[in-house]
């Protein structure tokens, strides 16, 4: 069985902090305060993640370099921030370490990070390339992401946060198309 996830993010950041980020190596894992609540009050809830977080060696630009043979990557400086909209696919049993690489990516943002607010990755189980506006039941986990910090956190209105990424959703259905011609 096939699965496909989108994992998107917003995080406030100068320009020459992104162009940074890209080409430093993803932190260890100790950089989320609680790796084992990833789906704590989500879709998955009862379940733990299977395996630890790690990326040993990759860069942020390796990662996506590797993403884009297999799947649709917008990872962009807009409007001062880091946007990702990152759509990956797996099989079952196999998606997991993938997912939390891409979770570890961006929680490594945390050290470019401009201002004192909190910005947020969200991950979710895709079926048609969209935010889960209908369907917020469908996230998977949440990544709050603050600067020098990060952690997971479970239920809380995601309107908010779906608006964020709108910017990010509409390059990424562009880029789609072009691979739809």
């Amino acid at each position: 069985m096939s699965y496909t996830f989108i994992t998107a993010a917003r995080i406030a950041m100068p320009g020459k902090a992104f162009d940074e980020w890209l080409d430093t190596p993803v932190p260890d894992a100790t950089i989320i305060e609680n790796p084992s609540a990833m789906f704590t009050g989500w879709w998955w809830s009862d379940r733990t993640p299977d395996g630890p977080f790690s990326a040993p060696g990759a860069t942020p630009r390796s990662l996506v370099a590797a993403l884009d043979s297999v799947g649709i990557t917008v990872l962009r400086h807009h409007d001062g921030a880091l946007e990702a909209y990152l759509w990956t696919p797996g099989q079952s049993g196999f998606w997991e370490a993938p997912a939390r690489q891409l979770l570890l990516m961006l929680a490594g943002a945390a050290a470019f990070k401009d201002g004192d607010t909190e910005d947020h990755v969200l991950f979710w189980e895709d079926a048609a390339g969209a935010l889960p506006f209908r369907n917020e039941d469908a996230l998977i986990a949440l990544l709050t992401v603050g600067r020098g910090y990060a952690r997971f956190t479970g239920r809380r209105p995601l309107a908010d946060l779906l608006t964020a990424l709108e910017p990010a959703e509409a390059a990424f259905a562009e880029l789609a198309e072009s691979y739809d011609d």
